[in-house]
Parts: C-alpha cells; structure tokens; sequence
C-alpha cells in the first residue's frame, strides 16, 4: 500500500472516532437538557423514572449506607472526583476456589477499579487495584487487599483503597457480575480486542466457551468469560484480566452512549439493574450536565498499580503484591494531573519486599 493510501485509511479511522465522539457528547447533551427540563417542570413520567432507577440503584444492604457514607469525601460533581467501582460476584457456584470463604456470598473483590472524575474536561481515567496488593489491618496482620470486601465489606474496601492510594474517595458502585450477562445481551453485544484465544468453563452451565483471539463482538456469555479468564494468560495473570475488565466497561459505556435516544430510558434503566451505588437520579443529571458544559471530547485512559509480587512463608503462604509506595504515588501523581497511566512500568521502584516493611 502506498504512503497516500496509508494517510487516507489514518485519516478516514480519525474522522470515524471523531464523529462517533461527537454523539456521544450530543447524546450526553440531550440527556441532560430532557431530564433536567422534566425535573424541574416536576413531570410525572421523570417522576416514575427517578424512582425506578434511584430503586434499582439502590445497594444491596441498606444497613451498610451508614458505613459506605462514613468513609466517603464529599465532593463537587462539577470538578474532578474519585469513585470506586468494585466487581462482585454471589452466582452460586460460581467461585474460582474450592475453599468456603471463597465462593458464593463470601466471594472476594476481585476486581477493584478507582475511576478519576473529570467532567469539565471530558475525562474519565480507570486504574485497575491488584487484588494481591497487601493489606494491614488493625490487629497488625496482613492480608489480599480484595479480603477487605469479605471482612468488612464496601466500607473496608474503600477505606483500603483509600489508603493505598492517597487519595479521597467520594462516591461508589459495585456491579454485579451475575447480571452482566443480561446487560450485554441487552446492548447487542459489545466489541472488544481479545489478546489470545480464550477457553473457559462457564460456572452455572459447566459448557466451556471459546473466544477466538482480535476483534470480536461478545454476546452476555462470552463476556462474563472475558472479564473471569486468568489462568489462560503465561504470566502477569491477573494484570491481563483486569485489562479485559477495564476494556469491558469501556466498550459497555461506549455502546449504551450508541443507542437511539428513545431507547436511552429503558438502557439506563436495564444498566441500573448490575449497580448498587450511592449516587441518586439527580446526581446523574448534574453529572451529565458538567460534562455538556466542559470542553473537548470524552476521554477514556486506562491503567493499572503495581502487580508484580511472590509467595511469602510469612503469612500463610500468600502470593502478595511487592511493597512499592513511591509506584503507587507515581501512578497517582500521573492520574491526579490527567495523564494517561497506561504502560508505566514499576519496576525500578519495586522494593523486592512481598511484605510492607512496619
């Protein structure tokens, strides 16, 4: 192919994901301007919808609101934000360990991703939290950064992530992996770029599914197989999978934004049923609103903390995360100034330690 052609294909890709940018932000706009027309003018089906999704947006265990909310930072939807998206996961049977603690209800956090905020600047930035990232607790002993959920439950996580990060965390949501399948079917499908080929045994089913590797449209199925596969990949196991995860909600974002506008109620409404958080109806309509009125297109980055770890004698056995604050204050240095973290390599602050020193 001639250096013209590979322009004209170049510039052709840009201007497609130009205008596909462009309705995203116009659909954004024309959510926004209905809902908050229909909210003030006290409209009865705005009305029906807020309490249909303020409903179905509702946590789980309302006994834990109080602890979730006590370890939250208040902050302004019109300025940048931090939120945590944690993955849950209580299908029965649906555990990846054999032991107890580890499935159904007790299962742990395994996905943890802190979304940055930025609405004025159309951006919104995922940083994937290693689920072998150690943890201390109050008694002094150390466990997975994903045992907070188990122990404590969201308030802990929050609390841990919080505290690994340095920074505050305003807001939450924890999205059901068992109705993901329902919300990808919904959609159509999503597009997503799948690393390698992928076999794996769908718990509930025990039929083992096969995603071939490139470019590949996934149905509800096929999707659940993507965020869960791990022992697929030779090394950095778990890194590749919350990229697939990452990539997931991404590509579930990107699609909803997609659909006709008079089926946008009803989307919302089908995406609402895998998300328990503690914002509300007219949370989502200032949030909608802030990013009409910044500039630029949406932005979406994507990164990871450090993952790379070992066993360790001293606590059980455990494969844990090396200790690595100042990788962890790089990475977050990068996201606070709304860079892309994606590919910074940790390494060379590694301590070696799979233990934080005391």
């Amino acid at each position: 192919m001639q250096k013209g052609a590979h322009a004209s294909v170049h510039d052709s890709a840009l201007l497609a994901k130009r205008r596909r940018q462009r309705r995203h932000r116009k659909v954004l706009a024309v959510i926004a301007i209905v809902l908050a027309v229909v909210l003030v003018g006290g409209g009865t089906a705005f009305g029906i919808f807020a309490m249909q999704l303020d409903s179905k947006l509702a946590l789980d265990d309302p006994s834990q609101e109080d602890a979730i909310n006590s370890v939250l930072t208040p902050a302004e939807l019109s300025k940048p934000f931090y939120a945590l998206v944690i993955g849950s996961d209580s299908r029965e049977g649906s555990g990846t360990s054999s032991a107890a603690a580890e499935s159904g209800d007790n299962q742990r956090s395994d996905v943890m991703i802190l979304m940055r905020v930025d609405a004025p600047n159309h951006l919104v930035t995922m940083v994937s939290i290693p689920r072998d990232t150690p943890y201390y607790l109050e008694d002094g002993s150390i466990v997975k950064i994903n045992e907070a959920y188990n122990m404590g439950g969201a308030a802990e996580t929050i609390k841990a992530v919080s505290e690994l990060t340095g920074v505050p965390i305003s807001h939450y949501a924890e999205v059901h992996f068992s109705e993901l399948q329902t919300v990808v079917d919904n959609l159509g499908g999503v597009t997503v770029s799948v690393p390698m080929e992928i076999s794996y045994e769908d718990a509930l089913t025990g039929e083992t599914v096969t995603i071939q590797p490139g470019e590949q449209t996934l149905n509800g199925q096929q999707a659940q197989i993507f965020a869960r596969a791990r022992h697929e990949y030779g090394d950095n196991q778990e890194a590749k999978r919350q990229s697939n995860v990452r990539q997931l909600a991404e590509a579930i974002m990107r699609k909803a934004l997609d659909r006709p506008f008079y089926e946008l109620p009803g989307t919302i409404l089908g995406l609402a049923d895998c998300v328990g958080t503690d914002l509300k109806t007219g949370d989502f309509v200032s949030l909608a609103s802030a990013f009409v009125g910044g500039s630029g297109e949406l932005t979406v980055y994507s990164g990871a903390g450090p993952s790379t770890g070992d066993y360790n004698d001293a606590v059980g056995g455990l494969w844990l995360c090396y200790e690595n604050e100042q990788g962890w204050a790089d990475l977050m240095a990068v996201v606070e100034a709304g860079e892309n973290p994606e590919g910074m390599d940790f390494e060379s602050t590694n301590t070696g330690n799979a233990v934080p020193r005391n």
